[in-house]
């Protein structure tokens, strides 16, 4: 598989003792489904889709159950496990793909507040969430991004090459609380690339 994010694609035959190498559309890496564009919506297809199975075996087999922990123990264990897995190199930065995996959470708390006889309004999930003590997908993800960057700078992730990448801001002004420098970005891509996306989320961390 070549990837590429311009319309003029480099295509090579690659051989191996002669043989021609099968060329692919996608590869699973490491449970992270990869496509030749880097666009990780297929993954979030794949994904999701999965976690909704999972969902499903919940539904079938608690809808007798009365505890919000066994609830949140069958959800943790077998659903947000699924949609958060390597979260930082997918976390996802369009609306569509963002809402699409917020169906997920959205749609546990509405099964569940169903059964728990949770009060709220049509789609407001907010009496759920409260009572269930979940925090949105996306704050997780951001949690989850600033905990990676903070590992890595402290050598509990031995990654030198990445964290050679780290742009460090050296304060000229006291007031400036920010601790890396964001290089200007063209694309919404380029702008939203892991290592840039984690600083980002770094300064505008209220703790960090």
């Amino acid at each position: 598989m070549t990837y590429y994010r311009s319309k003029a694609v480099i295509s090579f035959d690659y051989r191996l003792d002669g043989i021609s190498i099968q060329r692919v559309s996608q590869v699973h890496d490491l449970g992270i489904l990869f496509v030749p564009s880097l666009n990780f919506s297929p993954h979030i297809d794949y994904m999701t889709s999965k976690a909704f199975r999972a969902l499903g075996f919940i539904r079938r087999h608690s809808t007798n159950f009365s505890s919000a922990n066994c609830f949140l123990a069958l959800y943790n264990a077998l659903v947000r496990s699924v949609i958060e897995y390597g979260s930082i190199v997918w976390s996802p930065y369009t609306t569509v793909d963002i809402c699409r995996i917020d169906r997920v959470q959205n749609s546990f708390m509405r099964f569940t507040g169903y059964c728990l006889n949770i009060p709220h309004p049509p789609h407001d999930y907010g009496p759920v969430s409260q009572v269930l003590r979940l925090i949105s997908l996306s704050v997780r993800r951001d949690n989850f991004d600033i905990t990676f960057i903070q590992r890595l700078i402290e050598g509990q992730v031995d990654a030198p090459r990445l964290l050679g990448e780290l742009s460090f801001r050296i304060p000229s002004n006291t007031r400036l609380q920010c601790n890396f420098y964001i290089p200007t970005n063209k694309s919404n891509f380029s702008r939203n690339a892991p290592l840039i996306r984690m600083m980002h989320n770094a300064n505008n961390h209220i703790d960090y």
